[in-house]
């Protein structure tokens, strides 16, 4: 086995490309993107060439820890809490993904966490702890109506009712739209108060506009000439990922997010997308709840952390 430390970009997107479990949290541009938003980390992917040529890649970022003495590395795989662990050219055997581990726990000064994805569970083997975690996957496929079929009755007439209430469901495509989403989120921290888990800078939702990626779309629920609730998500090969979404007090009644949802189901089957992620729900029943109203079934996967 060959190591690349640091990986070229062009190995770490080529392998982001092939791999079939990766997502857009794996890709090298997301780990550029953590690294101009957040200052204190640097993009540190870490590459590995098996004995037949396969490449493997840990995509990371780095934040260096000074101690009294020593410095240390850490690698968060990937931040913000978001998907990592190894990505591939093909499918990995338990045997190479334990010389892949052995690897990381053997170099001096370097620590950090390993987020698996859902889509291809990972067993990392030494001195690394783990938590289970689980996430809400909806199962796509190239006719919407046969996935609106399983949304149960509630929730079809939520849509229904939002419909009625003349909301609509546009993608971003302009800057001021990203101001009207940064607003409704402002509202939201407010809401949520001390149950916030975490807050991000205007300027995070800026620079992956600007991005003009197609594999970023922010998506606006509109009614009464005024946004009123939107969400953000982020594609990759075969998978699309809910990332983030806030939404108007005042319009609950008018079921934004619901539509929200569905609408986004819809255009990924019409593009070939066969899963819908929608995000861990931290435990919290209603969000589950919510979730498995549009048929989304739990994925568990982990999050590792090492020393």
């Amino acid at each position: 086995m060959h190591v690349l430390d640091p990986v070229p970009v062009e190995t770490w997107q080529t392998t982001a490309e092939k791999c079939q479990w990766a997502t857009y949290f794996h890709t090298p541009r997301w780990a550029a993107f953590i690294a101009t938003v957040f200052p204190e980390f640097r993009e540190g992917g870490i590459g590995f060439q098996l004995d037949d040529d396969t490449h493997v890649v840990l995509p990371s970022v780095v934040r260096r820890k000074k101690r009294v003495i020593k410095k240390k590395d850490e690698h968060k795989s990937m931040e913000p809490g978001v998907y990592g662990g190894f990505i591939a050219e093909r499918l990995l055997s338990q045997e190479e993904i334990n010389t892949l581990c052995a690897h990381l726990l053997a170099r001096k000064n370097l620590a950090g966490r390993i987020v698996t994805s859902p889509f291809m569970p990972m067993q990392l083997t030494g001195s690394f702890s783990a938590k289970d975690m689980h996430t809400h996957v909806v199962t796509l496929g190239p006719e919407f109506d046969q996935i609106r079929k399983k949304f149960n009755r509630g929730q079809k007439s939520n849509i229904n009712q939002a419909r009625k209430k003349g909301v609509t469901v546009r993608r971003a495509d302009h800057a001021r739209d990203i101001d009207q989403y940064y607003s409704i989120y402002q509202e939201t921290l407010e809401r949520w108060g001390d149950k916030t888990t975490a807050e991000y800078p205007k300027n995070l939702f800026q620079q992956l506009f600007a991005m003009e990626d197609p594999g970023v779309s922010f998506w606006l629920a509109e009614a009464e000439g005024t946004a009123i609730a939107g969400i953000l998500v982020l594609s990759w090969n075969n998978n699309m990922l809910y990332w983030h979404g806030c939404a108007l007090q005042d319009y609950f009644k008018h079921y934004p997010n619901n539509l929200l949802h569905a609408e986004v189901m819809q255009w990924g089957c019409e593009n070939g997308f066969q899963y819908y992620d929608m995000g861990a729900s931290l435990d919290m029943e209603g969000v589950a709840r919510f979730k498995e109203s549009f048929s989304a079934h739990k994925s568990v996967f982990q999050s590792y952390r090492w020393k």
